[in-house]
């Protein structure tokens, strides 16, 4: 692959909080980059990188809160948030 190939790619980011990135062996980074060439859904997501749906309270793409049955695109960001940011309490219809 080129330059110009790899300049092209848009890869999909996966960013974990709390206890969900101390459990993740590949998140010593602020974040996950990885491929994505179709959209998938975010249960799909979570079963790739092995992350059980009971630990999520909240996910958001590309800075919105979304619903589990919402569809990942290439080229999103995607932020998991765990069950312990209470913060997310009152947020009734977006959490899993």
């Amino acid at each position: 692959m080129d330059l110009k190939e790899m300049c092209m790619r848009s890869y999909t980011e996966l960013v974990l909080f709390g206890s969900l990135k101390k459990e993740m062996a590949d998140a010593n980074d602020d974040s996950i980059r990885f491929e994505l060439e179709d959209p998938t859904p975010l249960i799909d997501i979570l079963q790739i990188h092995k992350i059980p749906l009971n630990r999520v309270q909240l996910a958001m793409v590309n800075h919105n809160a979304v619903p589990i049955k919402s569809i990942i695109h290439p080229g999103d960001r995607l932020a998991l948030f765990p069950r312990e940011y209470v913060v997310f309490a009152d947020w009734n219809d977006l959490k899993f």
